[in-house]
């Protein structure tokens, strides 16, 4: 979807200024089976998958939308992620 500029003319675009969260093979392991878990908390498997969908590239909008929880939700885990290392 590109946003115009309704006096301008001018396309609108902004990239985000978020960090990238980057994920090793054994951490994308263990969220893998945890983000299909069917015994784990709730909270854990939703975490597992915002994790897992943002490291794959995804937008917070469309993480938030197939999560099912609101967009400050999204980044405030991704942001914790990425500041506990």
């Amino acid at each position: 979807m590109v946003v115009v500029d309704r006096y301008t003319g001018a396309t609108l675009s902004r990239k985000t200024k978020k960090p990238v969260l980057v994920l090793d093979a054994a951490p994308t392991g263990k969220l893998t089976s945890l983000a299909g878990s069917r015994t784990a908390p709730a909270r854990d498997v939703e975490r597992a998958q915002m994790l897992l969908a943002d490291a794959a590239g995804q937008s917070l909008a469309a993480i938030a939308r197939a999560v099912g929880v609101s967009r400050p939700t999204v980044y405030k885990c991704i942001e914790k992620a990425i500041n506990m290392g």
